[in-house]
């Protein structure tokens, strides 16, 4: 018997569906948590933790693209949409929310397991790295240094550690509730200003000598994004 390494949550509303999915991970080295609606889904995410979240889209109480947001999970939990809608456009919705992958039904169970493991194998590398190297920007976690083409930046360790969490989340936006659980180390509680601070002194030092393209970007009512990925993009 494998030993349960991974905790998977799947969400899927076609109970025969779930359950063949559900057993045959079961065969590896997942443990599988089945529901079959939006809001035992939320009940979930907030009672247990996750490696990785397998989300239908058309559920019967929510949207998909709409309960992501309400689920309780870290940046770093990577969520598959597993779903029939086939056109480009849901694909396209369902990447820019967040999704880590976005598989078609029907799918090969071993391709479905592939796919898992490829997920989770990328969700490690991020969590567990010591360095990161992104275009010209070099972040050595070791030493909280890091070097913009080649030159060190002068940086504290808030600063450092804000810009390796952010740089480590691509592109997602991060919300404040996460910022603050990740980066401060407590619940935010709708007032409290201490990582908007952070971000705000990292904000000025990095405009002060001209590197704005670092810099960390509030998102109105939704909350903040590396402005460098985009940077990179259009380089």
């Amino acid at each position: 018997m494998p030993v349960k390494n991974y905790h998977l949550l799947l969400i899927e509303d076609d109970i025969p569906l779930a359950e063949l999915v559900s057993d045959y991970l079961n065969d590896y080295e997942f443990a599988v948590t089945c529901v079959h609606s939006g809001q035992e889904a939320i009940e979930q995410a907030q009672n247990a933790a996750f490696d990785l979240i397998l989300c239908d889209i058309m559920l019967p109480d929510i949207d998909g693209f709409e309960l992501l947001p309400n689920l309780d999970i870290g940046p770093q939990v990577p969520v598959l949409y597993l779903t029939a809608m086939t056109d480009s456009m849901s694909q396209i919705k369902g990447l820019n929310a967040g999704a880590a992958d976005y598989i078609l039904k029907p799918v090969d169970p071993e391709v479905l397991l592939a796919r898992i493991r490829a997920n989770i194998r990328m969700m490690e590398r991020r969590t567990q790295a010591t360095s990161l190297t992104l275009g010209n920007l070099f972040l050595d976690k070791t030493t909280a240094q890091a070097t913009y083409y080649g030159k060190r930046l002068d940086l504290t360790a808030q600063d450092f550690e804000i810009i390796w969490y952010f740089a480590q989340r691509g592109d997602d936006i991060v919300d404040r509730d996460s910022l603050f659980e990740d980066i401060i180390g407590r619940s935010y509680d709708g007032k409290d200003r201490a990582a908007d601070l952070r971000i705000s002194r990292l904000r000025k030092k990095l405009s002060t000598v001209g590197l704005e393209e670092l810099s960390i970007v509030s998102i109105r009512n939704k909350g903040y994004v590396f402005k460098y990925w985009a940077h990179l993009n259009n380089a």
